[in-house]
């Protein structure tokens, strides 16, 4: 008696087991079957596409690269160094004196003045302009029609027209233009133009001409 309700425990067991292995191979024979769908599927669809990577990768192939002339070392390290001095001294004085002087703009700024020491628009005369027009007009729009973003667009706009004109390009300044739209000059209206706008515009061109002309760099090319 016991043995035989052992006997039939066991293969009730079995058949849980069978049953179980049996719904599994049929959900693995469905999943395969639909995988295999969308194989065949996607082949097609791939046939139909007119598009050829490998003609794509030729094309791009051929298209003109600008010259990518050897940077020698020493330029390199003098760009690490002097971005380091100016921007790692503005932020110095932000933590000191408790002002903002540390702005987005003044990253874009020292690529310019400690990098692409050259440009045109790396030049004091577009840095400190530059920046402040732009925040002038930054902070006068955002005066008369509050932050939104039509005046935003407004402020940088007019930045851009007055550097224009007075010849004094600098990408940097739309930002400083954007960020006085959008904050009211960080919160202090018009003293923004001269802190920390001018004060740090002023001190990454100071440290610029004094770092590259002990790196014996040609800057600034010119003054005004």
């Amino acid at each position: 008696m016991f043995k035989r309700r052992k006997a039939t425990e066991f293969k009730k067991v079995i058949d849980v087991k069978f049953e179980v292995k049996e719904n599994f191979e049929e959900d693995k024979g469905c999943l395969a079957h639909l995988i295999g769908f969308f194989r065949v599927h996607a082949k097609r669809e791939m046939r139909k596409m007119p598009l050829d990577i490998n003609k794509i990768r030729e094309k791009i192939k051929k298209l003109p690269k600008a010259p990518h002339p050897a940077i020698p070392a020493k330029e390199v390290w003098l760009s690490l160094w002097g971005a380091f001095l100016g921007v790692g001294f503005t932020a110095l004085l932000a933590f000191l004196w408790k002002c903002p002087m540390l702005l987005g703009p003044f990253g874009a700024s020292a690529v310019l003045i400690y990098g692409a020491y050259k440009a045109p628009l790396a030049q004091p005369r577009n840095v400190l302009m530059g920046h402040f027009l732009a925040a002038c007009i930054g902070v006068t729009v955002n005066e008369f029609f509050g932050a939104t973003f039509w005046s935003i667009a407004l402020g940088v706009s007019l930045a851009l027209v007055l550097m224009t004109v007075t010849y004094s390009i600098h990408p940097p300044a739309g930002a400083t233009a954007y960020v006085a739209v959008q904050t009211g000059g960080l919160g202090v209206g018009y003293m923004f133009i001269l802190n920390p706008v001018i004060l740090g515009a002023f001190i990454l061109v100071l440290i610029g001409v004094i770092f590259n002309k002990m790196g014996k760099r040609d800057y600034p090319t010119h003054w005004w």
